[in-house]
């Protein structure tokens, strides 16, 4: 675990020289979007560039065999475009979550890249083409697409009623940067028990039942270039107490990410509201601060609790 007094003296005097702008910029905290209108950040993958391959329009090209090698193994059974199709499927469940499956049967350990609303996040297909997760919806009206390094995709449209009880703030950012989302709620310092990070992430029966927030993390980390997203969810509608909830996005000063240039993206929307985008574009300081943390608050809004 981090040293949290070393983390919060080391993490404000850096977060105030970077957010003076000397080598960080970052977009207007007022820079609302709507969800049609959020534009994810400039990653391999973006939303514009997938390409949607309809499963009954697919032409498969099927190598030919040696006729006698044919004759002698019986008759090749070509695939077809239903054997090959790519579904997804999306079930609401609790806490505004949507629980989405994948099928890809002739997309067997491809990468696959989740979008919704501005969030994407990167994982593999099993040995069957096969693919799960659960991610927490940022819109009532939720629209998630799957694209496959082979092209193919499939989309999925679920209706969200919950989302209007509950609060949600994103971080998504390429590769192991080191970049994490901390939530302190109602005045807890890092390391208490409602100091929700990657760490310690929160239940989410406590989101359920008004008692607290729960963090989820989405994205295969050991994948080379990894989309990665953090999600923290609040049950902003239905909260058991009132006060607020410190944000913030932190850093570690990694060797891998010391001196180097670092992107990442914050999303936040509270019950169902529009969505509000900020980019973080930075350069990271050099490595004799390896070990050393930074906070950068400005990048996501406390949220503020009330009884309705």
């Amino acid at each position: 675990m981090p040293d949290y007094k070393r983390y919060g003296i080391a993490g404000a005097t850096l977060a105030t020289i970077l957010l003076t702008g000397q080598i960080m910029q970052i977009t207007s905290a007022t820079n609302h979007a709507s969800a049609a209108d959020v534009q994810a950040m400039p990653l391999p993958v973006a939303i514009s560039d997938i390409k949607l391959t309809a499963a009954d329009e697919a032409t498969l090209v099927t190598a030919s065999l040696d006729s006698s090698l044919a004759t002698s193994q019986g008759t090749q059974q070509p695939l077809t475009s239903e054997t090959c199709k790519v579904t997804l499927s999306g079930t609401p469940i609790a806490a505004a979550l949507v629980d989405l499956e994948l099928s890809a049967p002739c997309a067997p350990n491809e990468r696959v890249v989740i979008h919704h609303n501005g969030m994407m996040f990167s994982d593999v297909t099993d040995g069957t083409g096969m693919f799960s997760t659960t991610v927490p919806a940022l819109n009532e009206t939720a629209v998630f697409i799957a694209s496959l390094a082979g092209g193919a995709g499939a989309v999925a449209n679920v209706t969200v009623e919950e989302i209007f009880s509950y609060d949600r703030a994103v971080v998504q950012m390429q590769g192991n940067s080191g970049i994490g989302l901390h939530a302190r709620e109602f005045g807890a310092e890092y390391g208490d028990p409602r100091h929700i990070w990657s760490e310690r992430p929160g239940d989410i029966v406590d989101g359920v039942t008004g008692h607290g927030g729960f963090l989820i993390q989405l994205g295969d980390s050991s994948l080379e270039n990894p989309l990665v997203a953090q999600i923290y969810t609040f049950p902003s509608g239905m909260a058991k107490e009132i006060g607020d909830i410190a944000l913030s996005v932190d850093i570690e000063i990694t060797a891998s990410n010391c001196d180097k240039d670092i992107e990442a993206q914050t999303l936040q929307t509270s019950r169902g509201e529009k969505i509000a985008v900020q980019t973080l574009d930075m350069s990271m300081p050099t490595c004799d601060a390896v070990g050393d943390f930074l906070m950068l608050k400005k990048l996501v809004n406390d949220m503020k609790v009330a009884f309705n």
